[in-house]
C-alpha cells in the first residue's frame, strides 16, 4: 500500500521554503520502501512502479507455499482424474523445493527437454521397467497437461495470480496418427476364442465389454457394482478420462454374463473385475492380457510398432464397427464417451472403404 508524506522546510543557502513529498510504500512480509521528491507527481510515479514490484514480488513469492505442498494438496484433492503418479512424480522431482510463483515458462519448457529423452516405462510381474523407448510426443503431452491442471489448482486457490503456461508460454509437441489398427472379425474371434481359455475367468468378459462399449481399460477395470443396472442395461462409469460420468450400454450378452459373476462375486469387493488376490483391488491385467494376445496370434505380428495390436485397439475397433455400421459421429459419441465431434473425427478414415461404396454406388454411372 503507498501513501505521501508532504512537508516542508527552509533551504540553508537560499533561506526559501521547500515542499517535499515523501513517497511510501509498506507491503506485508518484505521491508517498507521510501523516497522523498520535489512534486506530488513524482512521487505518485514512483509508488505506482513500486507497488508494480510488489505484485511481482508477491508472484515470485508463490505466497509462500512450496511446490511439494501445492501437488500433496492437488493430490489430495483429487482434483484431476488424468494425472497420474508417474507424471506427478516427475515434475516434484524436478520443482518440489520452488516455491510455486518461482517456477517460471523458462523451466518447464527446459523439462520437455528432459521429458523428450526420458524413456518409458512399464508394468512387469516383478515391478515396473524401464523400457528402451523414449517417450512419445502424446505421452509428452500428457506430462505438460498434468503440471497445467496442477496451475489452474493453484489458480483456484489463489496461490498464484497468473499462468506460467498459458497464451502460448509453453507449447504442445506435434503429436502423430497415433494407432491405426482395427481388428477384422476374424481377429476378433481369435481374440474371444483366447479370453475364453484364460487363467483368469473374467477375460473373456472383460474383453467382450471392451468391444461393445467401446471403453477404455481405465473405466472397465474401474467399475463397480453400485454402478451397474442391469434392468435399464446400462453401467454408470464414473472413472472417465475426462471426468464426466457415463453411460455404458450393456447388450444381451454382457447383461448375462454380469448376472452370473454377481452371483459369485466375493462379499469384500466393490470391483466388477476384482483381483482375486486382493479383492478390494480392481483386477492388474497387464499379464492376462499379453497371454491372451499372444494365444490369438496377435503379439507383434506386426513390423510397425503402431500397428500392432494392444489393449487399446478394441476401442478403436468398436468406434470403427459403429461407423461403419451407419452411426454418424454424433451417435459414435454417445456410446464412446468423446467429449468432442472433432475427436472422433480421426476414426473416420478407418471407414473409408464405405465412402468408396457409395461413390461407385451413387456417383460411378456415366449419366448425370
Amino acid at each position: 500500500m503507498g501513501s505521501i508524506v508532504e512537508s516542508k522546510k527552509v533551504d540553508k543557502v537560499s533561506g526559501k521554503t521547500i515542499t517535499q513529498f515523501r513517497a511510501h510504500v509498506r507491503r506485508v512480509g518484505f521491508k517498507s520502501k521510501s523516497k522523498v521528491f520535489s512534486s506530488n507527481t513524482e512521487a505518485k510515479t514512483w509508488i505506482r512502479n513500486n507497488e508494480g514490484d510488489a505484485a511481482l514480488d508477491k508472484k515470485a513469492a508463490g505466497r509462500g507455499l512450496t511446490f511439494k505442498r501445492l501437488i500433496e494438496d492437488f493430490t489430495a484433492s483429487a482434483h484431476c482424474k488424468y494425472a497420474t503418479f508417474a507424471q506427478l512424480e516427475f515434475w516434484l522431482e524436478l520443482f518440489g523445493a520452488l516455491k510455486v510463483g518461482e517456477i517460471s515458462r523458462r523451466d518447464i519448457n527446459g523439462a520437455k527437454l528432459i521429458l523428450k529423452n526420458k524413456f518409458a516405462r512399464r508394468n512387469t510381474p516383478i515391478g515396473v521397467k524401464d523400457t528402451n523407448t523414449k517417450l512419445t510426443p502424446a505421452t509428452i503431452n500428457r506430462y505438460l497437461a498434468t503440471i497445467s491442471a496442477v496451475f489452474n489448482f493453484a489458480l483456484d486457490q489463489e496461490v498464484i495470480d497468473e499462468h506460467p503456461m498459458k497464451g502460448g508460454k509453453v507449447k504442445k509437441l506435434k503429436e502423430g496418427n497415433g494407432r491405426t489398427r482395427v481388428l477384422n472379425d476374424d481377429e476378433v474371434t481369435r481374440l474371444l476364442d483366447a479370453a475364453k481359455a484364460s487363467d483368469w475367468p473374467m477375460m473373456y468378459l472383460f474383453v467382450r465389454m471392451l468391444l461393445t462399449t467401446s471403453a477404455r481399460k481405465t473405466e472397465i477395470l474401474g467399475l463397480k457394482w453400485r454402478d451397474v443396472n442391469l434392468e435399464d442395461s446400462v453401467a454408470i462409469d464414473n472413472n472417465t478420462k475426462n471426468g464426466s460420468a457415463r453411460a455404458l450400454p450393456l447388450v444381451s450378452e454382457i447383461k448375462e454374463l454380469l448376472a452370473a459373476a454377481s452371483k459369485v462375486r466375493p462379499l469384500t469387493s466393490d470391483y466388477v473385475f476384482f483381483d482375486p488376490k486382493h479383492p478390494e483391488k480392481p483386477k492388474n491385467i497387464d499379464t492376462v492380457w499379453r497371454a491372451c494376445r499372444t494365444a490369438a496370434g496377435l503379439y507383434k505380428d506386426r513390423e510397425d510398432v503402431l500397428d500392432r495390436v494392444v489393449l487399446h485397439t478394441t476401442r478403436h475397433t468398436a468406434v470403427t464397427k459403429m461407423l461403419k455400421g451407419g452411426a454418424n459421429l454424433a451417435q459414435a459419441a454417445i456410446v464412446s464417451g468423446h467429449r468432442t465431434l472433432a475427436m472422433l473425427k480421426r476414426y473416420e478414415h478407418l471407414a473409408a472403404q464405405d465412402s468408396v461404396d457409395i461413390a461407385e454406388r451413387l456417383l460411378g454411372g456415366k449419366g448425370a
